[in-house]
């Protein structure tokens, strides 16, 4: 956002869920925090359980709720604990490379 990189990792982890997309979650620690700002957005999902959401104040109203976070996930995705996913329309861009 606003030519900064917020994240950068070799340790995605990609969750598949029904016939929705899947999802690149990164590791926090691979996460530039300083550049996020926690939001009192929360959301509930049945199968993952409570999501906090973080903008990124450089990316402007844009970027409002452009990551979220599953700090204490259900046991079935435990290995998305503490690992955030971007919403690619919030962000200037999202590159996945092997």
């Amino acid at each position: 956002m606003g030519g900064k990189v917020v994240a950068d990792t070799r340790n995605a982890l990609t969750l598949q869920e029904s016939t929705y997309p899947a999802v690149a979650y990164i590791p926090m620690s691979d996460v530039d925090q300083s550049l996020l700002e926690r939001t009192p957005t929360s959301t509930y999902c049945p199968y993952k359980g409570d999501a906090t959401y973080y903008s990124i104040p450089a990316g402007g109203d844009q970027a409002v709720d452009a990551l979220w976070v599953y700090e204490n996930p259900r046991d079935a995705v435990a290995q998305i604990k503490d690992h955030v996913a971007f919403y690619p329309d919030r962000v200037d861009s999202i590159e996945i490379t092997a």
